[in-house]
């Protein structure tokens, strides 16, 4: 468990407070880039952090990201029409560049020495589009590091399909679901014989059904941790799940061989709320149409959205669309797919868990060293204004998460520094 003062540290992430300051030295997914879906359309409302923002695409295609009051009156941007290369407000008509820089001021006559003041503009942000994401960086504009170089951000767009779901609950709750193997035995158990391959792992699906009580081997790195799950597998070889936790919210899944990859981003809103986004992707064909189908579409891995929204149709109030007669029959749970298994019991913590309160054991090793790692790190930026290496050294975001069987001889360092989880930049 947590002390309360160490669960306020892990958990607050808005302006002033010691981790939203560390993360702020991170570069962030601000929204998917289908969100700005051409030159010129409307603006789009961004929050991040507990701080507000309005992005936009300007007649050229460049993605904008500015604060959402206007420096002149302080007019929320969103209300603003995105036109001839800039976004104008409407209560006076500034217009803006996508770096901030005021193009028009027809409320100001010709004279007016505002014209010519260099402080006034508007404050714009460092923005990237990779991997059908808008990256942002909202730290210090003298010392912006490089871009994290997972491995999708340099694909193909036809390899790779990213989306995003609203999580109601802490970010830190998010995080630990998917660095918790452990969990995968019980809540997206299957009881009948699964239909698809959601998980990604092929036959290797059996030894995760079959053992749920796994061998933790964590090992921190300089871009966070790598996680070592052992169990099981067949009478010479053990299954063991390698996933990659990037600093600060990132986290690579396990996947078999030669299969599409996962990697899940839980990007805070502000304390009580963060963006899920989940990317699958494979570094040597596109994606299938199949493939395509299930990510859009699919019942049994992702959930469904309202239309026109990424809110999921499932929540609190609906019970997550659980359906009793299926959870004797066919699921777990009951409820209908794997993400919407984990908003359910993420959620159901409540909207920033009470870590006084838990009993952890061996299976939650890896959440333990995460959490330490975290508080630890904003505490030292807090006093003495360090940040983590992995925030200025893109190129240690460069892993993979593999599951594999491997002979029972194999230790957990070799298992963990297996070739197929660091492919060759």
């Amino acid at each position: 468990m947590l002390t309360s003062e160490n669960n306020q540290i892990l958990t607050r992430v808005g302006p002033g407070t010691a981790m939203g300051g560390l993360f702020r030295h991170f570069w962030q997914p601000a929204l998917l880039s289908e969100e700005l879906s051409g030159p010129d359309c409307p603006p789009v409302r961004v929050r991040l952090m507990g701080e507000d923002f309005v992005a936009f695409r300007d007649s050229a295609g460049r993605v904008g990201l500015l604060d959402s009051h206007c420096p002149h009156r302080l007019a929320d941007l969103y209300f603003g029409r995105n036109e001839e290369g800039g976004l104008r407000c409407v209560y006076h008509g500034w217009k803006f560049s996508v770096t901030g820089e005021v193009l028009d001021m027809p409320s100001e006559p010709s004279e007016s020495p505002m014209r010519c003041n260099p402080n006034v503009r508007a404050k714009a942000y460092s923005v990237h589009e990779a991997g059908g994401i808008v990256w942002a960086y909202l730290g210090p504009v003298e010392s912006i590091p490089p871009l994290p170089q997972m491995e999708f951000m340099g694909l193909p767009a036809a390899n790779v399909y990213a989306s995003k779901c609203l999580m109601k609950c802490n970010y830190q709750q998010a995080l630990e679901g998917s660095i918790d193997t452990a969990h995968l035995t019980f809540l997206h158990r299957s009881i009948g014989p699964m239909e698809k391959d959601v998980f990604g792992v092929g036959e290797l699906q059996e030894f995760g059904d079959a053992d749920g009580a796994p061998r933790f081997f964590c090992e921190d790195t300089e871009y966070g941790m790598r996680i070592s799950a052992r169990r099981e597998g067949s009478p010479d070889a053990y299954y063991w799940r390698i996933t990659q936790w990037l600093m600060p919210t990132s986290v690579l899944v396990p996947t078999g061989d030669d299969l599409v990859c996962r990697a899940n981003l839980f990007i805070p809103i502000d304390d009580e709320n963060c963006w899920w986004y989940r990317v699958r992707y494979h570094a040597g064909r596109p994606l299938s149409s199949e493939e395509l189908a299930e990510y859009r579409h699919g019942t049994l891995d992702y959930a469904k959205l309202l239309p026109g929204t990424y809110i999921p149709e499932g929540n609190r109030a609906n019970d997550y669309l659980m359906d009793r007669t299926l959870q004797r029959s066919g699921s777990f749970t009951g409820i209908p797919s794997a993400q919407l298994q984990d908003l359910a019991v993420q959620e159901s913590q409540g909207a920033i868990a009470d870590r006084t309160k838990e009993h952890l054991g061996t299976s939650d090793t890896a959440i333990v060293r995460c959490r330490r790692r975290l508080i630890e790190s904003a505490k030292k930026f807090a006093s003495e204004g360090i940040v983590p290496v992995a925030a200025a050294r893109g190129d240690l975001y460069r892993r993979r998460a593999v599951a594999m069987l491997l002979p029972k001889d194999v230790t957990a360092e070799q298992a963990g520094s297996h070739p197929a989880t660091v492919p060759s930049a």
